[in-house]
């Protein structure tokens, strides 16, 4: 993968500073790491969703000022809670001889003959995991076929997904990863059919009994 570069400047801190550069289109930030004091930065809104798009969960090299350049990542990316736009980012400066943990996302690819199937969905357990590696070996994404889901009884785990060579799984293999299931709105749908002889309600004559009404004439 090809290097994502991405400009930053020190910046101040405190609520009014802050205010002044989400105006002027930068985003807060601090960068950390072992071997090195936490600093505040800042860094352009735009560019810093270029940026994001690009690495994914993989690495940055971050540019601040005219110092050395760091291999950071992205570890947490704040957004705003209804405009989702960034509103601040930690990255963390990493050693490119250590491994470390990071979230991967996973990719569901192929298809499945049970999903053609009227009324069924795909239900996916779980979307990213944690993996053990060293930075230059992050993965953009895991992959799972769904060529494994033949019937609805069919499930996909964590052992069942592709995994680089130098990429550990901190999950345990049994965990379900994605299944199939009957949606509800198709179980509603059959359930009257199924019950429909039973819900037929009792249908009573009125008036008087037979019986009654030949003894009243009777009498």
């Amino acid at each position: 993968m090809a290097d994502v570069d991405l400009r930053a400047q020190l910046r101040h801190s405190g609520r009014h500073a802050v205010r002044e550069l989400r105006d002027q289109q930068m985003v807060p930030a601090v960068v950390y790491g072992q071997g090195i004091a936490t600093e505040p930065v800042a860094v352009n809104n735009r560019e810093l969703h270029k940026a994001l798009v690009r690495a994914g969960t993989g690495l940055i090299t971050l540019h601040v000022g005219e110092r050395e350049p760091l291999k950071v990542l992205a570890r947490e990316v704040q957004h705003h809670p209804y405009k989702h736009h960034v509103q601040h980012v930690d990255f963390q400066a990493v050693s490119m001889t250590e491994t470390l943990h990071v979230r991967v996302p996973i990719l569901l690819e192929g298809s499945s003959p049970v999903l053609a199937r009227a009324g069924m969905i795909l239900i996916h357990n779980i979307e990213a995991i944690e993996v053990e590696c060293l930075p230059n070996d992050i993965p953009q994404h895991l992959t799972a076929s769904l060529d494994k889901l033949q019937s609805e009884d069919d499930s996909i785990f964590v052992r069942d997904l592709a995994v680089p060579e130098r990429v550990k799984l901190l999950v345990d293999g049994n965990h379900v990863v994605a299944s199939v299931a009957i949606s509800r709105a198709e179980v509603e749908a059959e359930a009257p059919a199924e019950g429909q002889a039973a819900a037929e309600p009792e249908v009573v004559a009125k008036g008087k009994p037979k019986e009654e009404e030949g003894e009243a004439e009777t009498r």
